[in-house]
Order: C-alpha cells, then sequence, then structure tokens
C-alpha cells in the first residue's frame, strides 16, 4: 500500500509541475537511467532529450541521485533540470565521450560532458550539481606522507582531457542559472560563437591547483550576463577571449560575483585575442586570493574598446611571485599579426589589499590609450622586491623584461610604459605599518605563473624594497592627481618620469 501511495504521489507531483511549467516533463529514470551510478546513463539521459525534442521541447529532469555519464547533446527548446539532490557525474573513461571535430587546441579539447551546438532555448537550471570527474584526467602529483596534496605546485593534466566540461557553441538564447559545476577536467563552461546568453547564481568550484581549470569562458559572444556567481578555481575565474574560428566579442557584462582563483579574477583576452571586444562591464565583485584581480591583455592584435570596471574589492594573497591588482598589457606574441590596442577603459572605485604593482605596458609599434585609474585604494602589508625574479620570468602573461629591464624592476605602485593619456585621480596607498608580516601573507613558497619554478621568500621584513607612488615611461597626455599618496620611504621619490608628459598635480 505504501509503495503504491508513493507512486500516485510522485505522478501527481509530476503532473503538477507539467501544469505549472506548461512543458512536459521526462523523467530520465523512465528512460533507464541509474540512479545510483553504477552503470552508465548516458544513452538514457539523451533518450529523454531527444523524445522532448521530437515534440518541440519540454522538460528533462534528473531527480535526486548520481548519473554517470560521457557526452549528452542538448537540443533546442530543452531545458536541463536538475533536482537539489542530483549529480551528473562525468564518467572517468575518456572512451564514453564523444570525440567531436569543431575547433580545439590543448583546452579545448575534443571532449565534453555536456554540448549543445546550433541550438536556440536552451536552459540548464536547478540546484543539483554537474562534476567533471576532473581528476580522472590529471597526471599524478605531489603528496606528503599521509596522501595529501603539497602546495604550491601546479597539477598537469593528462594528454586527453574532459575540457570544456560544458560546451555551448553557436547558440542563442541560453540560460544556465543555480547549478553548481564542480571538478572540470579543464576548462568548465564555455559560450563560444552565442548570443544572449544569461548565467545566473551558479557555482563553479573546482581544486586550487586545478590544471587550466577556468571557470567561465566566453569566446567570440554577443550579449552575454554573467551575476551573482560563485567561483572558486586554479584558473582564470571569468575570461572573455576571441580566436582565430571565433567572431569578435560584444556586450559583455558581469556584475555581483565573488572569485577566488590564483590566476586572473576578472580577464579578458592574452593569446586568445585575435578579434576585437567592445563593450564590456565588470562591477560590484569580491575577488580574492588572485595572482591578478583585472588582466586585460592582447597578444594577437585585438582592439579592445569601451571598458568600465568599478566596484570591486579584491586581495592578491596568492602563493605566487609577481602579484599585480591591475594589469593591462599589449605586445606581439603571434609573428605575422596586426598590432594590438587598448583603448577607452575606466576602472573606479577599486580596493586592494596587495604586494605588487599595478602594471600598464604597451609594447612597441602597440598602443594603450585614454586609461582612467579613479578612486582607487591599495593597502600593502608587505612589499615585494621585483628585482629577484624579473630577470628571469618566464609568462607570456608578464611583459617582456628582458627587453625591458627597466620595466621589469621599477619600483612603484604603479608602472606605466608607453601610454597615451592616462589619468590617475584621488589614489591612496597605505604602505606596511609594521616590521611584520601578517601571517595569512607568510606563504612559505611561492611558485611561478608560466613555469613550475618555486622560490622562498624571506620575510624578514615587510619593506624589502622601498616603492615610489609611480614609475613610467613615456607616459604621452594626462595627470595625475593624488595628494593622499606618498612614496613608502622619504628617501624615495614620489614619482619617477621618463620622457613623459605627464603631469604632476
Amino acid at each position: 500500500m505504501k509503495t503504491i501511495f508513493k507512486l500516485a504521489f510522485a505522478l501527481l507531483f509530476l503532473i503538477l509541475l507539467n501544469s505549472c511549467s506548461g512543458d512536459r516533463i521526462y523523467d530520465v529514470t523512465r528512460f533507464g537511467a541509474d540512479s545510483k551510478g553504477l552503470s552508465l546513463s548516458t544513452k538514457s539521459i539523451q533518450s529523454a532529450i531527444d523524445k522532448a525534442s521530437s515534440i518541440g521541447g519540454g522538460v528533462v529532469f534528473v531527480p535526486n541521485g548520481t548519473f554517470l555519464s560521457g557526452t549528452i547533446f542538448l537540443k533546442s527548446n530543452i531545458t536541463l533540470r536538475l533536482a537539489s539532490g542530483a549529480t551528473i557525474l562525468g564518467s572517468p573513461n575518456i572512451s564514453d565521450y564523444t570525440e567531436l571535430t569543431w575547433g580545439h587546441n590543448v583546452d579545448r579539447q575534443p571532449y565534453h560532458l555536456i554540448v549543445a551546438k546550433g541550438a536556440e532555448n536552451v536552459v540548464i537550471e536547478g540546484k543539483g550539481t554537474i562534476d567533471g570527474n576532473g581528476e580522472a584526467f590529471w597526471k599524478e602529483y605531489e603528496k606528503d606522507s599521509l596522501g595529501r596534496m603539497i602546495t604550491p605546485r601546479w597539477i598537469s593534466a593528462k594528454d586527453k582531457k574532459v575540457s570544456p566540461l560544458i560546451e555551448i557553441d553557436s547558440c542563442t538564447n541560453v540560460t544556465i542559472s543555480d547549478v553548481t559545476i564542480k571538478t572540470g577536467g579543464g576548462w568548465n563552461l564555455h559560450l563560444f560563437n552565442s548570443q544572449r546568453a544569461f548565467v545566473r547564481g551558479i557555482n563553479i568550484i573546482n581544486n586550487l591547483y586545478s590544471p587550466n581549470s577556468d571557470g567561465i569562458d566566453i569566446t567570440g559572444c554577443y550579449d552575454v550576463m554573467v551575476s551573482d556567481c560563485y567561483i572558486k578555481t586554479c584558473d582564470d575565474a571569468i575570461c572573455l577571449k576571441t580566436t582565430p574560428d571565433s567572431r569578435d566579442c560584444r556586450r559583455i557584462t558581469v556584475t555581483n560575483c565573488i572569485l577566488e582563483t590564483l590566476c586572473v579574477g576578472l580577464k579578458m583576452g592574452c593569446n586568445e585575442s585575435y578579434k576585437d571586444m567592445t563593450d564590456v562591464t565588470f562591477s560590484n565583485c569580491v575577488i580574492n586570493n588572485s595572482s591578478r584581480a583585472i588582466g586585460l591583455y592582447v597578444h594577437a592584435g585585438a582592439t579592445y574598446d569601451r571598458i568600465t570596471i568599478s566596484n570591486i574589492t579584491a586581495n592578491t594573497n596568492a602563493p605566487l611571485i609577481f602579484n599585480r591588482p591591475i594589469q593591462l598589457m599589449t605586445d606581439l606574441r603571434a609573428p605575422g599579426i596586426k598590432t594590438g590596442t587598448i583603448r577607452n577603459v575606466l576602472i573606479s572605485n577599486f580596493v586592494s589589499s596587495t604586494n605588487g604593482r599595478i602594471m600598464l605596458s604597451a609594447e612597441d609599434s602597440t598602443s594603450i590609450e585614454n586609461i582612467v585609474l579613479r578612486d582607487i585604494v591599495l593597502n600593502y602589508p608587505l612589499i615585494e622586491d621585483p628585482t629577484p625574479y624579473f630577470a628571469t620570468a618566464s609568462s607570456n602573461q608578464f611583459p617582456r623584461f628582458k627587453k625591458h629591464p627597466e620595466l621589469g624592476g621599477a619600483k612603484a605602485a604603479i608602472v606605466a610604459e608607453n601610454i597615451k593619456n592616462l589619468v590617475v585621480e584621488n589614489l591612496i596607498v597605505n604602505w606596511p605599518n609594521s616590521d611584520s608580516v601578517p601571517l595569512d601573507w607568510r606563504h612559505i613558497e611561492k611558485i611561478e605563473n608560466g613555469s613550475k619554478k618555486i622560490h622562498t621568500p624571506d620575510y624578514s621584513t615587510t619593506r624589502p624594497t622601498e616603492f615610489s607612488v609611480l614609475w613610467g615611461k613615456n607616459i604621452q597626455g594626462g595627470w595625475i592627481n593624488a595628494p593622499l599618496a606618498k612614496a613608502s620611504a622619504a628617501s624615495q621619490p614620489n614619482y619617477q618620469l621618463i620622457n613623459s608628459t605627464f603631469t604632476v598635480k
């Protein structure tokens, strides 16, 4: 009798849910999916999607339980809804994933857990979890006698991995809300050449040393809104990109997010900067333990234009060298490409604890112009001396210090080279007020981005060197108006300007 009652209640629930939503409900367990995760449910989940699609769309419902799966393909007018106790768990076997053929590289591999391509009105929602089982695609990492990972150490990936975990390709009207995405084998959520995409209230959680584990990547998209998300991951938390096979990026907004990453919190480009990115806003975010809170990089000829970044609180307390609260950089890393530009960028209401430098640098033949830094507060628990590191720094997210040693060793809160029209208004710098480095900033070892070099810092003083307020070379036009900002020591000049028409007010 109890069993009959439960079945009747479940049927009534589905009927009511169907009548409220207006969509037909397709429970994956009715298509044979195994809720205990003991056998693959790929075909069952796909059958539910295909059935819903055959009548024009509907809700594919994943109830409580764990559902082991390889690649599943979403289609137009399909909502994939995960119950709060539901987990779609990626198979640990790469052979369980469909090998796709469109544009891939080491991070955009041909293996994904969830794919939507050329679809419209696609929804992924619910309080459940999409778990990429990423550790199955990592190489062995160093462990202590108790089997715990030794940090800081980058984890390496196997040659074949599931990355991106969720691939949304050439889709229109996409909504991804409330779900938790965890342990991707590489990139977690990738929006590619899509338009009108809404990403709201999701969690992305990964090991802080996991390989190439970007949180959200937005490549060649138009009209994307990301809000109210929590992201904890090793690589870039939220990154805009353009690739040779993508469109440009237009009208992207990110707001109300909390981000933790050992790389960049809010980022544009780097190697993936082949097409222009315009009309972008980042606002109202908290960025924790990042190597760089804000990073805008052009390596491959793009123009970034009309960018506003506002209301950001951050710290760069990552176990890395050369942490930077803000970095803008243009250079040429690929031969034979056009020169790149960053212009018309307004950064305001930015507060960060840091041991590093705001760095603005344009390689010869590239340009950075019309940059405003307004209402900036930098708090220094300690100062990092760049001198021991810059000569051998190898990351492509460092300026080319070997060609520009003055830039690499420049000692100032703001370091700028080859900038046209730079405005700095209302900068406040609070230098270390103690000789003792705070305990939470004492990383026993630090790792170098772009390599596996390990460095052992000296914490005997908070001031191994002294900083000016600003070091600038070839700054043409603009001014600094920062009466509350002084050098860290009376022996250090407030401003060091070389070949510049920059005005100190």
